[in-house]
């Protein structure tokens, strides 16, 4: 039986991938690079790391209108990542996810960071609001 996890839908969608997970806030600005759609930040752990496709699982967005413009130039060059999960919601991480029409799920608790890692392959079911983790 698959591990999974409940989430909350925020921006529904069906959403398979490979997870980029940290427990870290993050902005997609200044850390990633929009035209390769890689993290390019030195002090990010998801440094060389590409997010198109990926589930980006974090703590949450930084707070910054900048940052949504960030993922939405990022987008706009075919690097969307497949879906955002954040523990807690931020309105600018909505409002690019919005804007790009990028799934996005609030977690229920952090147990998320302890048990999937970079790599691991992520199913969504919107229906159920259930993350389930492929083996």
């Amino acid at each position: 039986m698959n591990r999974f996890f409940n989430v909350k839908k925020i921006i529904p969608g069906q959403v398979k991938g490979e997870a980029l997970i940290v427990k870290e806030r993050y902005s997609f600005q200044g850390f990633i690079d929009p035209k390769k759609g890689i993290f390019h930040a030195p002090q990010s752990k998801l440094c060389g790391y590409s997010i198109k496709g990926a589930v980006l699982i974090f703590i949450s967005g930084k707070g910054s209108s900048a940052g949504a413009a960030a993922l939405d130039l990022t987008c706009r060059y075919g690097n969307s990542p497949g879906a955002v999960i954040n523990f807690e919601i931020e309105p600018f991480m909505v409002a690019g996810c919005a804007l790009n029409d990028i799934p996005m799920f609030q977690l229920e608790d952090l147990k998320i960071f302890d048990e999937v890692k970079i790599g691991d392959k992520i199913e969504i079911n919107t229906k159920a609001e259930k993350i389930y983790i492929l083996e």
